[in-house]
């Protein structure tokens, strides 16, 4: 594993930039000259109902994230894509898409969370949106990951982090998150209501976006399935156990999003029992990453 993700898993020293062992006819790396890379971080979040903790605690937390961010660089810029069957890149910040303070990133959360997350309201619907919209358990974070790295106006000079939390797996194209029992049609009115949201990318699509945009995902996801009380309470595609798929496994043969993006994954779980601050592991990933090459 790279070294961001080992300094994360392990108690270690510094870390040690790739390249510094080499010999001297090795390509510069960062600590061979003065970093000019600033901050760019977005939030790709799970609003589903199952999900308001996280909301929560990022409330209290992010000023925390913002902070830190800019002592490693000044002029940090933050980003922010709900999801649930689809998602939105949030046009709320000071620059439209982009936030530069706690406040406004605070207030987003506290908007998403009371508006979707407690009505079960798919974000790109709007405030007005059909409400108890959660037809199949899977939500479409491949989607929302796709759009942050092809839709978030990265700076050139910036180092580029996604924050991802989600308590599921996903589906792939040409699957629909609103067609709960797989028939091909999205019309059935009785609960869980379906709707028309089909899943737009795969795997290696979104894959190929995330490389391209050279940014690492660093994934809070559940590392095992809940118990039978705390499932989500509508249909699934594939199987309890599958919740890990594209996160801590691979997604139908496909290593996991964080290991093909030179990112790291960690433990849902801890976050919600307060074993795992989110601001501290935020910003020990961001610093790790900072002037540090991503290596694919």
């Amino acid at each position: 594993m790279k070294a961001v993700l080992c300094c994360l898993l392990i108690a270690c020293g510094p870390t040690q930039r790739h390249g510094d062992d080499t010999g001297s006819d090795a390509a510069p790396t960062p600590d061979m000259g003065e970093c000019h890379e600033v901050i760019d971080v977005v939030f790709v979040l799970d609003t589903s109902s199952s999900m308001d903790f996280v909301l929560t605690k990022l409330d209290a937390q992010i000023a925390q994230v913002v902070t830190a961010s800019n002592t490693i660089a000044t002029d940090a810029h933050f980003g922010l894509i709900p999801f649930q069957d689809n998602s939105v890149l949030d046009a709320t910040g000071a620059m439209g898409v982009v936030h530069t303070s706690a406040t406004s990133l605070q207030t987003a959360f506290r908007y998403y969370r009371d508006t979707f997350t407690l009505f079960n309201r798919n974000p790109a619907d709007g405030p007005s949106g059909l409400t108890d919209q959660n037809p199949v358990c899977e939500e479409n974070s491949l989607d929302a990951l796709y759009a942050a790295a092809a839709t978030f106006p990265w700076r050139a000079n910036a180092t580029r982090v996604i924050i991802l939390a989600t308590d599921d797996t996903f589906l792939e194209r040409a699957d629909n998150y609103g067609d709960r029992d797989g028939d091909g049609l999205e019309n059935k009115t009785d609960f869980p209501r379906e709707g028309n949201y089909p899943a737009a990318r795969t795997v290696a699509e979104a894959i190929t976006a995330l490389h391209d945009a050279k940014a690492r995902v660093f994934s809070f996801s559940r590392m095992t399935p809940p118990g039978f009380l705390e499932r989500c309470g509508t249909p699934r595609r594939l199987p309890w156990s599958a919740i890990t798929d594209g996160w801590t496994t691979p997604y139908k043969g496909q290593a996991p999003i964080p290991m093909q993006t030179d990112g790291g994954n960690f433990d849902l779980d801890q976050v919600k029992n307060g074993t795992l601050s989110l601001a501290d592991t935020i910003n020990k990933v961001v610093l790790e990453s900072h002037c540090n090459p991503v290596l694919l």
